[in-house]
């Protein structure tokens, strides 16, 4: 018969292994359920920062992630683009990883600007795009598109989750901005890059 200070030994020692599982851990967090196909990405066509006009067919084939912010906001932005940042590092060696960036504010986010938001972030125009089009237009990619709140009056009234999206050009899953999220955003880029070479 086990005693309750032996009983409290084994919840105690389970929970330690449990916690000491790390990346392996946050990997098994992540079926393939999870990764449902959610719909196929809006059609859209922009204007990268180094001039190219960049279209969702350009990016068939690709593993990638997208989401909304504009230049000189004070809010969520920055700390997107720095999440964006690292994952672009991260998986630097990826051939067919990438990130699109759409501003919400054409308006003032220029080419010259989003070249220079580019360099601050080391994005590099193949593998990271800083996307422009019309106020309408981008409106209506973040809301009809990617379910996104986006206002073309009103940049700061936009999404702040990361929408992953697959070779096929399907949205495979949306996500937060807290470590948690982006564990789970980075284990998911990861089954979609290896899922073609199964």
């Amino acid at each position: 018969m086990i005693t309750r200070k032996a009983a409290t030994f084994f919840v105690i020692a389970a929970f330690l292994l449990s916690a000491c599982g790390g990346n392996e851990a946050k990997e098994a967090m992540l079926p393939g359920s999870e990764l449902r196909v959610i719909k196929d990405v809006p059609d859209f066509s922009g204007i990268n920062f180094d001039g190219r006009t960049i279209t969702n067919n350009n990016l068939r084939g690709k593993v990638w992630f997208a989401y909304f912010f504009f230049s000189s906001c004070g809010g969520p932005c920055p700390k997107m683009s720095s999440i964006a940042s690292v994952l672009n590092t991260q998986f630097a060696g990826e051939p067919d990883f990438r990130i699109v960036s759409f501003t919400v504010d054409p308006r003032n986010d220029t080419p010259e600007v989003l070249a220079k938001y580019g360099v601050r972030y080391g994005a590099k125009p193949e593998k990271w795009h800083f996307l422009r089009m019309s106020a309408d237009s981008v409106a209506n990619v973040a809301t009809r598109g990617f379910m996104q709140a986006a206002s073309p009056d009103d940049p700061s009234l936009h999404g702040t989750k990361f929408m992953l999206v697959d070779r096929k050009g399907q949205i495979r899953g949306f996500f937060g901005q807290d470590e948690a999220e982006i564990d789970k955003l980075r284990v998911a880029i990861n089954t979609l890059l290896r899922a073609n070479d199964e």
